[in-house]
C-alpha cells in the first residue's frame, strides 16, 4: 500500500502545481492582456451573432456578408462562448477553459498511469509527466485565449479514453460515447471532419467481427450530424462544404508556401493571386470553391513528387514546432521582423529560418531549443510506446491512425498549436514508452564502456 499513497500524493502535488501555473498565465492574460488573434475574432462574431441574431457567421453581420463566413467556424466552440455574452467578461471563459485542462490531463493520467499488466506506474513517471506538461506552454497559454484547441484538446482525449475503455471492459456504452466525442468533435474543428469517414468505414467492419450491434447504430450520431450540418451549409451558401476554412488553407498556406519553397514569394503571391482572379468569376460561392480546389490539385500534380516532400516536411515539423508564434502573442514579447518562422523557413530553408532565429534573443532561441528537445523526447517516447509493447495492441492501433490522421492532415501548417490537442497523450505515451526500456536495451553501451 505504501506505493500507492506515495504515488496519490504525488499526484495530487503533481495537479496543484499544473493549476498553480494555469492561473499564473490567467493573471498574465488579466494584467498583461495579449495580442489579438485572428481567429478569437472570428469566434466572437460568431457567438455574438449566434446568440444575438440566431445565426453561425463569423463576420459583421452590419456589414455585406460573405458566404465563407457561415460555415468558417462550427458551432460548439461559439455556444460556449455565451458566457462572454452573458456576463460581459473574458475571464469566465478562461476559469472554464482551465477547467478543461484539468480534465483532459486527469483522463491522461488515468489512461496512462493506471497500473497495466505489464507497466508498473511509479511516482518517478508522474513526475516526468507534469515536467513534460510544464514545458508545453501551449497548454496554459490556450487556456488563456479566445481559442477553440482546449475543447477540442477534451473531446480528442475523451474520444482516446472511450476507446481506451472499451477494450479494457468491453461495453457497448463506451462505443456510443466514441461516437458522440467525434460529433461533438466535428462541431468544434473542421479538422475531424474527414477522420469520420474512416470511422464509418471501420465501425461495421468491427460490427461483423464483434458482433456488437452498437458499432453500428452508433454511427447515427456522426450521420445525423452531417446531414444537418451539411443541409443547413447548403441552405446559406449553395455549398453542402464542411468549412471554409479547408479551401482557404489549402490555398493560402498548402499551395502558397509550397510556391514559396519552390519559386520564391513573389512568385507564390503572384500564383495564388492569379488563382484566385481566375475564380472569382465563377457563377456562385461552390463553384468558386472547386474552381480553387481543381486549381490547387494541378498545380500539385505538376511537381507531385516535390509537393509530397514538401508534405511530409510539414506533417514532421507537426512535432517538433517549439510555438515561437505563442509565446511572442501571448506575452507581448516584440522581435523585429515579424513575418513569422514558417513563412521565414519556406522562403529561404533552413538558413533564412537561422537568420529569423538569431533576431528573435539569445533567452528566446534558448528557450524554443529546449522545448524543440522536449518534443523530439516526447515523439520518440511515443513510437517507443507503439512497438514496445503488445498490451491493448487495438487502443495503441487507434492511438497511431488518430495521430498520423492529425499530422498528416495539417501537413504544411504543422505548427505547436495544431499539435496541442493531442500533445497530452504524446507525454502520456512518452512516459510509458520510455519507461518500457530496460537495462539490457542499453548492453551494447556497456560493452563499448
Amino acid at each position: 500500500m505504501k506505493p500507492n499513497r506515495s504515488l496519490f500524493q504525488i499526484s495530487r502535488i503533481a495537479y496543484a502545481v499544473i493549476l498553480l501555473v494555469h492561473l499564473l498565465f490567467l493573471f498574465n492574460a488579466i494584467f498583461n492582456r495579449p495580442a489579438p488573434l485572428t481567429d478569437s475574432g472570428d469566434y466572437l462574431n460568431a457567438a455574438e451573432n449566434l446568440y444575438t441574431q440566431g445565426i453561425l457567421y463569423s463576420g459583421d453581420l452590419t456589414q455585406p456578408t460573405h458566404p465563407e463566413q457561415f460555415t468558417r467556424r462550427p458551432p460548439l466552440y461559439p455556444v460556449l462562448l455565451g458566457v462572454v455574452s452573458l456576463t460581459g467578461s473574458e475571464i469566465p471563459v478562461f476559469l472554464l477553459q482551465i477547467l478543461i485542462s484539468m480534465t483532459s490531463i486527469f483522463l491522461v493520467f488515468r489512461i496512462f498511469f493506471q497500473n497495466h499488466t505489464s507497466f508498473q506506474v511509479r511516482p518517478l513517471h508522474v513526475v516526468v509527466a507534469t515536467l513534460l506538461l510544464l514545458a508545453t506552454p501551449a497548454q496554459f497559454i490556450y487556456a488563456n485565449r479566445i481559442m477553440a484547441e482546449l475543447l477540442f484538446q477534451l473531446l480528442l482525449v475523451l474520444m482516446v479514453w472511450s476507446v481506451y475503455c472499451y477494450f479494457r471492459y468491453k461495453e457497448s456504452t463506451y462505443i456510443w460515447l466514441f461516437n458522440l466525442f467525434l460529433t461533438l468533435g466535428m462541431a468544434t474543428k473542421p479538422v475531424l471532419f474527414p477522420f469520420t469517414f474512416f470511422i464509418l468505414l471501420i465501425s461495421p467492419l468491427l460490427f461483423v467481427r464483434t458482433r456488437r450491434r452498437a458499432f453500428v447504430w452508433a454511427l447515427c450520431l456522426p450521420i445525423l450530424w452531417l446531414a444537418f450540418y451539411s443541409v443547413r451549409n447548403n441552405y446559406r451558401t449553395d455549398s453542402s462544404q464542411y468549412s471554409s476554412v479547408q479551401t482557404a488553407n489549402l490555398v493560402n498556406y498548402n499551395l502558397r508556401y509550397f510556391l514559396m519553397e519552390q519559386e520564391g514569394s513573389d512568385a507564390a503571391a503572384a500564383e495564388v493571386d492569379r488563382l484566385y482572379d481566375a475564380c472569382d468569376s465563377a457563377m456562385g460561392y461552390g463553384e468558386k470553391n472547386r474552381c480553387l480546389q481543381q486549381g490547387v490539385k494541378d498545380k500539385v500534380l505538376e511537381r507531385p513528387l516535390k509537393y509530397g516532400i514538401f508534405h511530409l516536411k510539414g506533417c514532421l515539423r507537426y512535432f517538433i514546432d517549439p510555438g515561437r508564434f505563442d509565446l511572442v502573442t501571448f506575452f507581448n514579447l516584440e522581435y523585429p521582423d515579424s513575418g513569422g518562422f514558417l513563412q521565414k523557413l519556406n522562403q529561404g530553408g533552413l538558413k533564412g529560418a537561422f537568420r529569423f532565429l538569431k533576431q528573435q534573443g539569445v533567452g528566446m532561441v534558448a528557450i524554443l531549443v529546449m522545448i524543440a528537445l522536449l518534443k523530439l523526447f516526447k515523439i520518440s517516447g511515443f513510437i517507443l510506446y507503439l512497438v514496445r509493447d503488445k498490451e491493448q495492441l487495438p487502443f495503441r492501433i487507434f492511438l497511431t491512425l488518430l495521430v498520423g490522421y492529425l499530422a498528416f492532415i495539417t501537413g504544411p501548417l504543422g505548427a505547436s498549436r495544431f499539435l496541442l490537442p493531442i500533445e497530452l497523450l504524446l507525454i502520456g505515451a512518452a512516459v510509458q514508452g520510455w519507461s518500457s526500456l530496460k537495462l539490457k536495451d542499453f548492453k551494447y553501451f556497456r560493452k563499448v564502456g
